[in-house]
């Protein structure tokens, strides 16, 4: 069932699905929405309920009033948990710089969360280990797109049916709304609003991680670029993510690391029905969460 949300902070786009005993709160990373995780979905709801949303500035949801700050931004979700009565125990799932919310909420529903997932998160480590051009160049062209889609919108340049191609590896019913979505000028806008806070919120998680006590899981990409230039320019990429990624989970209370194979960046996090399947099995070994029986 989809919801549109009003808070005191803005408006939410959110979808909850399924049953079971457990919730499984998911957060997508920087530049989407919430029809990342559609092969994610679909492994989840074999194990329980999958509550998905697209923060503000993204998909359906309004723009950010405050600073896009992840500790500002786990607090928006828990009201959104609470007025819609998403009850837990949690498994909280993040994406790149969804996994700052996705710990953040832990820490929040702490008596409430079974555990944290971590896909191929952020971390100060990470961007360190990325090419000094790369973040100027992501944000320089996300300000280009903002500015393109006021001249003259992308979804006006892009029919729906080559957008879409875009997203061709995501379930159908996730491949139209992901498209439109990332077309529309209010998504250029939100990616924005977070870039502005990338370097603080890098160094607000670093006082947050020794209050993590619940089990977490630190999932690394195979191959971190999957092709992209970045790979290119610097081959030991990925062999470097990893170990920002191990020595992550190691400065966690309770963290385990495990890079999943054959996903980069973007597969792990509901962009590839393999990996999904890979990620679904190993939480449910995690934290002994069984296949569902057909009721």
């Amino acid at each position: 069932m989809e919801y549109i949300v009003e808070t005191s902070a803005g408006r939410f786009d959110t979808r909850l699905t399924g049953s079971g005993d457990v919730t499984f709160v998911l957060d997508h990373g920087m530049m989407s929405n919430r029809h990342q995780w559609g092969w994610l979905r679909t492994e989840l709801l074999k194990r329980g309920r999958v509550f998905e949303y697209s923060r503000l500035g993204y998909g359906r949801s309004s723009r950010g009033k405050s600073k896009r700050l992840f500790s500002h931004q786990a607090d928006e979700l828990a009201d959104v948990l609470r007025m819609l009565r998403v009850e837990g125990p949690y498994v909280f799932i993040g994406h790149s710089l969804g996994a700052y919310i996705s710990l953040a909420s832990g820490r929040l529903f702490a008596d409430e969360t079974r555990g944290i997932v971590l896909l191929d998160p952020s971390h100060p480590d990470v961007d360190a280990a990325l090419p000094n051009w790369y973040e100027r160049t992501q944000e320089e062209w996300n300000r280009f797109l903002y500015f393109l889609s006021h001249v003259r919108p992308i979804a006006w340049m892009i029919p729906d049916r080559l957008g879409k191609k875009m997203f061709s590896v995501l379930p159908e019913a996730d491949q139209l709304p992901m498209w439109r979505h990332f077309a529309a000028p209010g998504h250029w806008r939100g990616t924005l609003d977070e870039w502005q806070s990338v370097e603080e919120n890098n160094q607000l998680i670093l006082s947050l991680l020794e209050d993590v006590t619940q089990p977490v899981l630190v999932l690394s990409a195979s191959n971190w670029a999957g092709g992209m230039p970045e790979s290119w320019l610097n081959p030991a990429l990925t062999e470097q993510i990893n170990a920002a990624h191990a020595a992550f989970a190691d400065s966690l209370p309770n963290g385990m690391y495990h890079v999943i194979a054959d996903t980069n960046h973007y597969t792990i996090a509901g962009f590839s029905h393999e990996a999904a399947e890979r990620i679904t099995d190993l939480i449910g070994t995690t934290w002994d969460l069984p296949i569902q029986t057909q009721r």
